[in-house]
């Protein structure tokens, strides 16, 4: 597991706080937007993405997006757009003006980073509360760098925008959460089948191998820029070679990289088994082989790793997920899938994730359809229950569900808990960080989320075979097996799937698909829909129709495709999309069902429907109409909510109550109203009995005027409720 970075050097770094509060800006040298050098390349910034219009924006703007956490993002911006950024971002603050020859780095303190030893490097500024903080370095800084490689993650030059997006479901073969609710016996057994098959002896052999040399009963060193590593790669090979049992083929991918000034060429290993049906797409099963000690001071104060004559043997960091993937391609040979499975083990992970990162971005220039990947790091050390922890992010949450949908079904069998750790973010600290960037669905299996100092080991001399749960790691490899196994071919009949993923909205301001619509336009639903099944035994005609609510309450058909021709399995036939002009009359929020339909010959249609939330506001506001619930209400209010439509978005309330005799008794403006929501729909509701209870009203009849405002227009409306004892 790496917290590492690559150096482009300097003799000092200036660092800022990347997400902390915007009122400490002046304190921590961050300036407006307004004040940058307009005349500037480019400018580094951090500000709100709220939503996906705000990707449209950046967009616009010839903006770059470089990293996202909880809501905020980091782009650069050419300097030319400043101006009228502004008033696009207002809330915008400046990190930096962009330089030649200077790189940018994440100090994250929260995974054991030494942020007073780091500000001996570099111009770092405390802040009381835990935060992210953006270092710029240049020339020189080598050994600031290498030194705290633990905890400097490199930006990246740019986040894919579709890592960015609320996500579906892969259009691939069983991925749908119902086909995981009903494991067949067969796909059950099968799973048990390939986790019986990998081996505790096996992974204690593999670890010991990558640790210690047996010829002189060392440890090893598998250190990237250690000369005699560089046949690491090649044992590596040998032995995927020997796990994939000669199905497949097996290669060395090489990549250059600059590192300490130097430069030279790495090795990521390679092993492709091939599905049956081309162009289905990739499962990627992969961890990294390299190594590092530089955290040996921390288990030994004043011991201080060299790389050129220490060894890092890197048992749990990572033997563990390297014997992972060998022990899945060994468990998996021979099993039919239709996609392909790739089996990778990546170098330079602990300088910065290089390996990876030049795998998937030599992917992405394909176009390359990765389905999903299982990234194996440091998992081998968790001694205190037989329990593994998977990290994801929200777009890769399908494949953590499956995976502890899997363990739970195995869990009489294979006896191993999982718990789920959700990132709100791209980057993070193995390699499955380098797929996300890039827009992938990833997963990483690993002991803990906090490493230090649950493995007090971690990146010292001392991470030795001995350390090392090797049941532990036999479970874990046993599950990623038995996910994948999962997908494998078992004879089952077919079977129609559609998840709510598979309901696409596109308009033509947009260049992705979007969740919300303005009345006058045209929006392109594009659905589809998959066979989780085997394949049909003769042609179907399947009907894949779109509601506008759910059709068994009545909702209305705004759309119809015939598809007919052969299943197979795995199958995603193209449904043309169809188009859907808006009008005032849809503004509101909807539930859009899909529903697919191919007459009697489907044993399982209970996945065959599916919806998708969509929001369609007005050009213009209107407030249509207003009512009170429970109406009447109880003297204290008893709950009543006063709710209201709206068609747009407003920034402003105002709510006035009035006796019989036409005199105010009571109401709110803006923030005294309580949390109110001024959105399109009918969600938009005021706590009226808040309002009721500190008028203190007495019984009677009362009516009220709610006023709404967006800016430009003012919309109210009326009406009464009553209050009784």
């Amino acid at each position: 597991m790496s917290f590492g970075s690559r150096v482009r050097g300097a003799a000092r770094c200036k660092a800022a706080v990347v997400f902390g509060a915007v009122a400490l800006a002046a304190t921590i040298g961050l300036v407006p937007l307004s004040s940058a050098r307009s005349g500037s390349s480019g400018v580094l910034l951090s500000l709100e993405l709220r939503d996906d219009s705000d990707l449209q924006s950046l967009t616009a703007f010839g903006a770059t997006v470089r990293y996202s956490y909880r809501g905020r993002g980091v782009a650069q911006v050419p300097g030319s757009n400043l101006e009228t950024f502004v008033a696009r971002f207002p809330g915008a603050v400046v990190l930096d003006t962009l330089e030649p020859g200077v790189g940018y780095w994440l100090v994250v303190p929260g995974v054991g980073s030494a942020i007073d030893s780091i500000a001996a490097y570099a111009e770092l500024t405390r802040l009381e509360q835990e935060g992210l903080w953006l270092v710029a370095v240049g020339e020189g800084l080598e050994e600031c760098v290498s030194r705290f490689a633990f905890s400097m993650m490199p930006l990246p030059d740019r986040v894919e925008a579709r890592a960015l997006l609320r996500r579906r479901i892969p259009s691939v073969p069983a991925l749908g959460a119902a086909a995981r609710a009903a494991i067949s016996p067969e796909k059950l057994e099968l799973m048990r089948e390939v986790a019986g098959r990998v081996s505790e002896d096996s992974v204690r052999a593999i670890v010991h191998c990558m640790s210690v040399d047996d010829s002189t009963g060392e440890l090893r060193s598998r250190y990237t820029f250690r000369r005699e590593a560089a046949w690491i790669p090649h044992m590596v090979r040998e032995k995927l070679k020997a796990a994939m049992g000669g199905a497949g083929t097996d290669s060395l991918h090489g990549f250059p990289i600059r590192f300490f000034g130097i430069d030279t060429l790495l090795y990521n290993v390679v092993g492709v088994v091939p599905g049956r049906v081309p162009g289905t797409g990739r499962f990627v099963v992969c961890g990294h082989y390299d190594a590092i000690g530089n955290r040996t001071q921390y288990s030994e104060p004043g011991r201080y790793w060299d790389y050129r004559v220490d060894p890092a043997p890197g048992a749990d960091d990572n033997a563990t997920g390297l014997a992972s993937v060998l022990e899945c391609a060994r468990a998996l040979n021979g099993l039919q899938f239709d996609f392909d499975i790739e089996y990778v083990l990546f170098c330079a992970e602990e300088q910065g994730l290089f390996g990876s990162k030049a795998y998937t971005g030599y992917n992405d220039t394909l176009g390359s359809n990765i389905i999903g990947t299982l990234n194996f790091d440091m998992h081998g050390f968790r001694d205190l229950a037989d329990s593994t922890f998977v990290r994801t992010n929200v777009s890769s949450a399908w494949l953590s569900d499956h995976v502890a949908a899997v363990s739970q079904a195995l869990y009489d069998s294979l006896g191993l808990g999982v718990g789920i750790t959700t990132i709100d973010g791209v980057i993070d600290a193995s390699d499955h960080s380098s797929f996300w960037v890039r827009g992938y669905d990833a997963i990483h299996f690993f002991e803990h989320f906090s490493i230090p100092p649950l493995y007090p080991y971690y990146h010292t001399i001392y991470d030795t075979e001995d350390k090392v749960n090797f049941d532990l790691c036999r479970k874990v490899a046993a599950l990623g097996a038995a996910s994948l196994a999962y997908f494998a071919e078992t004879g089952d009949s077919w079977d129609l799937e559609v998840q709510s993923g598979d309901i696409e909205f596109r308009v033509e301001s947009s260049p992705w698909p979007v969740i919300r619509a303005v009345a006058g336009e045209v929006l392109t639903v594009v659905p589809s829909f998959h066979n989780v099944g085997g394949p049909a035994s003769e042609s179907l005609a399947v009907f894949v129709r779109v509601y506008d609510g759910d059709p068994a309450a009545g909702g209305r058909l705004v759309g119809e495709r015939l598809v007919e021709g052969e299943m197979a399995a795995g199958a995603s036939p193209e449904v043309q999309p169809f188009d859907w002009l808006l009008t005032e009359r849809d503004v509101g929020e909807h539930a859009i069902y899909l529903v697919v339909d191919a007459g009697e010959g489907e044993g399982n249609v209970a996945n065959n429907k599916a919806s998708a939330e969509l929001v369609v506001s007005s050009t213009s506001l209107a407030l249509r109409h207003s009512f009170v619930f429970p109406n009447p209400l109880g003297p204290d209010g008893d709950g009543g909510k006063l709710r209201f439509f709206l068609t747009k978005e407003a920034g402003a309330v105002e709510l006035d109550l009035y006796d019989v005799s036409g005199r105010r008794v009571g109401g709110c403006r803006d923030g005294s109203c309580g949390a109110v929501t001024l959105e399109p729909g009918d969600d938009n509701e005021i706590d009226l009995a808040a309002i009721i209870a500190e008028a203190n009203l007495a019984p009677g009849v009362y009516s009220y005027r709610l006023r709404v405002e967006d800016g430009q227009d003012t919309k109210g409306c009326v009406g009464s409720f009553a209050v009784v004892r």
